[in-house]
């Protein structure tokens, strides 16, 4: 249980970020990017109802398959944003610490944000209440109009959705090595994608102490929401990889569907 308190208060950590810069256009070889600038690009705003389905490996090994659907509904007398993700993930030793699981089987997380949609790539968004669903139990996660959300925990949509496969925090600089066209087959459906690998040196511009050399691969398009493919991580003789498997929009169904209020807080939250 305190496993699982853990892994669900990580959407309310602090994170340090790099100062505010312009949005990359495209990505170009030689040019100094951060982690959201990259995840940045070809940023397709999802919208309520769109849903993708991803695999995440390591070393090429498949360890889950993770499900996440977008919408809106009201929190507090205000409309509010959230993504549903729904993840299968079995012990294993292998993968790192933020990516171990606090239970086998099927979770459901239900997160809401501090904005009304997700239109905004740049933005950074704050956690502001949430309900996880083990087995047929379910439990509400902050979401108090009395404790409201921090700024200082505040994340990118991209960096809350990859967590456990990026380095953090967002704030050193890496060199992008290459960007060029590629095409993708995602369920017999061919995407035109843009495959650019960026290289974070340990000791780079504006670097964070502990972050070791670090090369993130994307493949993104602007045919699927959110706009990522794959994202791809090698770190420390390990890859690290979240692949598309399929997608859809305006067609997702709702895991969770109880009011916030009429759910139970996590024993301790």
């Amino acid at each position: 249980m305190r496993a699982l308190l853990v892994a669900a208060c990580v959407w309310a950590l602090s994170v340090s970020f790099a100062p505010a810069r312009a949005q990359i256009v495209a990505p170009r070889a030689g040019e100094l990017v951060t982690q959201s600038d990259l995840l940045g690009y070809l940023f397709v705003a999802p919208q309520p109802g769109d849903w993708l389905r991803y695999v995440v490996s390591v070393n090429g090994n498949e360890v889950v398959t993770k499900t996440v659907g977008f919408g809106a509904e009201e929190l507090h007398q205000k409309q509010a944003a959230f993504f549903e993700t729904q993840t299968q993930m079995p012990p294993l030793a292998s993968v790192p610490v933020s990516m171990q699981p606090a239970v086998g089987g099927t979770i459901v997380w239900k997160m809401y944000v501090d904005a009304p949609d997700f239109d905004d790539s740049s933005r950074q968004y704050a956690f502001a209440g949430g309900i996880i669903k083990i087995g047929d139990s379910l439990f509400r996660l902050g979401g108090s109009p009395y404790s409201p959300s921090s700024a200082a925990s505040a994340q990118s949509l991209q960096s809350m959705l990859l967590f456990g496969l990026l380095p953090m925090p967002d704030a050193r600089y890496g060199t992008v090595i290459a960007s060029q066209p590629q095409d993708v087959s995602v369920g017999g459906t061919t995407l035109h994608t843009v495959h650019t690998t960026v290289d974070f040196s340990q000791n780079g511009a504006a670097s964070v102490a502990g972050l070791p050399a670090t090369q993130v691969e994307t493949w993104q398009t602007s045919d699927v929401p959110l706009g990522l493919v794959t994202v791809r991580v090698t770190e420390s003789g390990s890859v690290f990889s979240m692949d598309l498997v399929s997608f859809g929009r305006r067609s997702y169904q709702e895991q969770i569907t109880q009011s916030i209020d009429a759910v139970p807080y996590f024993p301790g939250s």
